[in-house]
């Protein structure tokens, strides 16, 4: 587990700039690749077909921020994953965007286009701040409307099943995307908002830092556990 390859998934329609921090502080990272998906594709099953894109093939730290945390906790059932990081995102329902929580109880009535503005609307000014910020005013692509339209199609489905390893959870005390009050996180960093893979880096750098050495220290303790087992035997 020294070299622990560690797995992170993007937001909608994000791609591996939300993690550059992260990409110059941990050499086995690897930002995963959005795969194109069937139109009724559920979570569950998009997320296993990720999971066998990404798989190391041996233990694994995954992550996501967004939605893309969403799609680790899936995609953990499918991979030796030793735990989940959550960087501004929810491990249920209850922590989801206030848009997709009405939409969820209204069922299919609402349109992709009207949940994505009433998302984007209470985004907060860490995400207006970035220059990639542009992209939400400028018409998305084809490729990527399809995608934005079955996330939050899938998300209106989404049952998460019991996790399939720990998870951490890291929260920004000002997202406003995904409300911190509703969230579960283990820790809530002050004045942070949706993006603080790249505005609270050191913070979330540290937070990930702690994941591994808590990996090692699992490790640690099952091996100690089988010696102690074999001098019984």
């Amino acid at each position: 587990m020294d070299q622990l390859p560690i797995i992170f998934f993007p937001g909608i329609n994000g791609d591996a700039r939300i993690f550059a921090e992260q990409l110059k502080a941990f050499p086995t990272l690897k930002i995963a690749q959005w795969l194109p998906p069937a139109r009724s594709e559920s979570m569950a099953a998009y997320a296993k077909r990720m999971a066998r894109a990404v798989d190391p093939g041996g233990p694994c730290l995954v992550g996501g921020t967004s939605f893309g945390g969403i799609i680790a906790l899936e995609a953990a059932h499918h991979l030796q994953a030793q735990a989940c990081l959550l960087f501004a995102s929810s491990r249920d329902a209850h922590g989801l965007p206030t848009s997709l929580r009405m939409a969820r109880q209204l069922g299919k009535l609402i349109s992709a286009d009207t949940i994505w503005k009433w998302t984007m609307r209470w985004q907060d000014a860490s995400i207006a701040s970035l220059p990639s910020a542009r992209k939400k005013r400028q018409r998305l692509s084809p490729t990527q409307q399809h995608f934005r339209d079955w996330a939050l199609s899938a998300l209106l489905d989404w049952k998460p099943a019991p996790a399939a390893c720990p998870v951490m959870q890291l929260h920004g005390s000002k997202d406003n995307v995904f409300d911190a009050r509703r969230s579960k996180a283990n820790r809530i960093i002050p004045g942070a908002g949706h993006v603080m893979t790249r505005t609270h880096s050191e913070e979330v750098n540290q937070f990930i830092i702690k994941a591994i050495e808590s990996c090692h220290a699992s490790e640690t303790d099952i091996t100690s556990i089988q010696q102690n087992r074999h001098r019984h035997e």
